[in-house]
């Protein structure tokens, strides 16, 4: 058996220089046959079955001012965005499609930002025709721009890459160019980004494509891929093993709550066909929902099956239902009885050996009963006769957003546990306020208009509601653009805080799945929800909590008075009762009730960075621990809770850890110390990771291997790969846990020709030593183990490990990391 070491001296691969980049390449044989060197370059396309990806640097870009009408910049080494009160500066980029073969799975476009003003985003909007040139191009000559396609937030210089996917896909079906727009979304906020052009010569715009053959086979889902993947499992299991604060006293309290136990009496009945929420069995079932999801979360924690046996003795109690009703609202109850449920069940289903797979298959029938149809609703669905998916199936489109979104936050976790994408997707897309899937059923037309008024308030104004049906997929109070609107106000503001809170957790919970499977919308419509969270939050909080900006509390300036989506609520001003109940107070009522906030912290704060864009949602946090501790259940089912043990992240741990890739899906899982770390498994993104799980000088893969970042990857020719054209600055980030408190050595494989190249190591935010130079190993062919760090102490916990890459440019390349606890 090799060891490590051994390991290191006989793995091979081959590299030519080429400019200022290596083109490496697999030795396809072993020490005893040495077969001729094979090359990949970055723009090859791949033979057919393959996937490649394609860096296309534009055809035309440039920018126009306002100011100067009549000037073209086409020439300029950079472009200029800015939104100001005297002038309009933006940015149009072309790009040629038309040598793209196979299907487009990804396409990212990616921009240098030389010079910032501010932490600001800028958005990417579709240009319908593509006849400008860059030499004509001015303000007075800039075609129109229509929809939004791709956004980013920009903290720093450096790269920044905006998802286009979507639009890049349609324009290579229809002409071939794409013509995109970049501007400020913020009207005169006079914060500048300079992006370099293609005129530049250095770090140029690209446009980066990762292509394959078309499929007929749906793309698989991540599992367990509900609220949590494995990694957010393990690091709730490793933080309480290593008694980390706060992780240790949430579970403990978890642990105290009688329903988590493995001994807690199921209320249900086999035999029970029926539930009604608020009804016929909907108190006992509400309570072994309940207990189906922290006992899922006990057993994934805890490693006792005792846990997970109770969970499963729940699902299958709960097997033989054939109606689920609600006396008018089913959208809202079945949406609510279900998502709990589900997600427990995921959990189980997905790390659990012990649910028998014909009760599984009993199980999710239920969920569908009478049966799934992607084509047509099954004419045995009755009011007395269905389930939860045609309880859900077009959300609710008569009411307030809570109860819409209820229903569109079952059906998401439904659809990854089901491994139905057709479900899954019905879901994302209405809350993206996209139409249906072509092979799906229609979403529920409109426009609902308001017709006779019903009632009035100081708060809002009540109609009798009147449908249409001349719009397809009209899309309802659910949709996110509807239920946040664009000053961050919600659909309820105006109805009362209780059911804000409700909808605006929820839509984060739909976030939250989509965000596992590799879905952004968390950031979409410019950080749309990070805005409900602050509008919310500084309302509510600023009411029972003091600050120095804010001392007293906050009534908004900027309240938008609009008629919701169904024609039936007109929004006035801000509600601080509860409806129309004018006594009692709604307002500050959250802490203990509503634990919405860990998650969205987790999400913002560390993830994104963003923690200067959403200080009051992190405020509400803390006032909401000080006043009742960390989260737990809250009220009812609506929201999952615990988040201080399940949402909340170490510092600086932006993505999530990955052991490898099957299928172009990310297999997650902590890195367990010791132990060694592939250095191509840098934590996963699924927006940008750079600036935030990497930082790479070059855009693309200029290894075009493995994975659709921009850090450059090679193969090797023992069937791995290795990070390649390693740029001094550049960084790479990975999650780990380190057991036990002690000293450890951090030892890199490596291989470099001439030697010139450093390597240091952060671990948790703190520098583990000096960058340590690494001699040459004698070729780029000869690999070997040297030792970047010694005596390292490390805390027991889940951390970031950083390794920064230091000295002269292009001097190494980097196959693995390896840990070792020093005696």
């Amino acid at each position: 058996m090799l060891r490590v070491n051994d390991y290191f001296h006989i793995r091979r691969f081959s590299m030519t220089k080429k400019g200022t980049k290596t083109q490496k390449s697999v030795i396809l044989g072993m020490c005893a046959v040495l077969l001729p060197t094979i090359f990949l370059p970055v723009n090859t396309q791949p033979a057919a079955g393959a996937a490649a990806i394609l860096n296309l640097n534009p055809a035309a870009d440039s920018y126009v001012s306002s100011e100067a009408a009549a000037v073209n910049y086409g020439k300029a080494a950079s472009m200029v965005t800015k939104q100001a009160a005297v002038n309009d500066r933006s940015a149009y980029l072309k790009f040629d499609l038309s040598g793209i073969t196979g299907t487009i799975t990804s396409a990212k476009l990616k921009l240098y930002v030389k010079n910032r003003s501010a932490s600001v985003s800028r958005s990417v909007y579709a240009v319908s025709t593509d006849n400008w040139t860059e030499n004509g191009l001015t303000y007075s000559s800039r075609p129109p721009y229509g929809s939004q396609v791709g956004a980013a937030v920009i903290t720093s210089p450096g790269w920044v890459e905006f998802d286009v996917t979507s639009y890049i896909k349609g324009e290579h079906a229809g002409d071939k160019t794409a013509s995109l727009y970049i501007k400020d979304p913020v009207p005169s906020s006079d914060a500048g980004i300079e992006f370099y052009s293609k005129e530049n010569g250095t770090n140029i715009p690209v446009l980066a494509v990762t292509t394959g053959t078309a499929s007929t086979a749906p793309a698989p889902f991540v599992h367990p891929g509900g609220l949590f993947k494995q990694s957010d499992l393990d690091r709730m299991k490793y933080m309480v093993q290593a008694g980390v604060e706060p992780y240790l006293t949430s579970f403990n309290e978890l642990k105290a709550d009688a329903k988590s136990s493995y001994l807690y009496t199921v209320k249900g009945d086999p035999s029970w066909t029926s539930v009604n929420r608020g009804g016929l069995h909907g108190s006992e079932f509400e309570s072994d929902v309940t207990a189906a999801y922290l006992n899922a979360l006990m057993w994934a924690i805890t490693g006792d099956a005792r846990h997970a046996d109770k969970a499963v003795q729940i699902f299958n109690t709960w097997s033989s239902l054939t109606e689920v009703t609600g006396g008018g609202t089913e959208a809202l109850n079945a949406g609510l009885f279900a998502w709990k449920l589900v997600e427990a069940a995921e959990i189980i289903k997905s790390t659990y050996s012990g649910w028998a797979p014909a009760d599984l298959q009993k199980f999710k029938d239920m969920l569908v009963y009478p049966g799934y149809s992607s084509t047509g609703v099954p004419s045995s669905v009755t009011q007395n006769n269905g389930t939860f998916y045609w309880r859900i199936y077009n959300g609710d489109p008569g009411r307030h957003g809570n109860q819409d979104l209820l229903a569109w936050r079952a059906m998401i976790s439904m659809g990854v546990f089901l491994d139905n994408r057709t479900m899954y997707d019905r879901a994302l897309r209405y809350f993206k306020g996209l139409p249906h899937r072509p092979d799906d059923l229609p979403y529920t037309p409109g426009p609902s208009i308001s017709g006779t008024q019903l009632g009035t308030n100081m708060y809002f104004d009540t109609f009798q509601a009147n449908r249409q049906s001349t719009t397809a997929d009209w899309g309802y109070n659910g949709v996110l653009q509807h239920y946040i609107w664009e000053n961050g106000q919600n659909q309820e503001s105006s109805r009362d805080q209780q059911h804000a809170f409700l909808g605006v957790g929820t839509a984060a919970g739909i976030a939250e799945v989509a965000w596992n499977q590799g879905d952004d919308v968390w950031n979409s419509l410019d950080n749309r929800l990070l805005k409900g969270f602050e509008f919310m939050s500084k309302y509510n909080t600023s009411y029972i909590a003091s600050f120095p900006d804010q001392p007293g509390p906050w009534e908004p300036d900027n309240f938008i008075q609009r008629t919701d989506r169904t024609g039936r609520w007109f929004s006035k001003r801000m509600n601080p009762h509860f409806e129309s109940d004018f006594v009692r107070v709604s307002r500050g009522d959250f802490p203990g009730k509503r634990p919405v906030y860990e998650q969205a912290v987790a999400h913002f704060q560390v993830r994104m960075g963003q923690g200067s864009l959403a200080p009051w949602t992190e405020r509400s946090r803390d006032v909401a621990v000080s006043k009742s501790g960390y989260e737990k259940t809250g009220f009812s089912l609506d929201h999952p809770g615990w988040g201080a043990l399940t949402f909340r992240r170490p510092p600086g741990a932006a993505g999530d850890p990955v052991k490898g890739f099957a299928g172009g899906v990310p297999s997650f899982g902590v890195h367990v110390l010791p132990g060694t770390v592939e250095a191509e498994h840098y934590d996963h993104f699924p927006a940008s990771g750079e600036g935030r799980t990497y930082h790479d000088l070059s855009a693309g893969n200029s290894g075009g291997q493995y994975r659709s970042d921009s850090v450059d990857i090679q193969s090797v020719s023992t069937g791995g790969y290795a990070l390649t054209d390693l740029d001094a600055g550049e960084w790479y980030t990975y999650t780990v846990f380190v057991p036990v408190t002690g000293k450890y050595k951090v030892r890199v494989g490596y291989a470099s020709p001439s030697g010139g190249g450093a390597v240091k190591f952060a671990f948790n935010g703190t520098d583990a030593g000096s960058p340590t130079a690494l001699p040459a190993t004698g070729s780029w062919t000869a690999w070997s183990a040297h030792t970047a760090a010694d005596q390292v102490q490390l805390s027991a916990g889940v951390q970031t490990m950083r390794v920064y890459v230091g000295g002269t440019s292009d001097k190494f390349v980097l196959d693995r990391i390896q840990i070792e606890a020093v005696n």
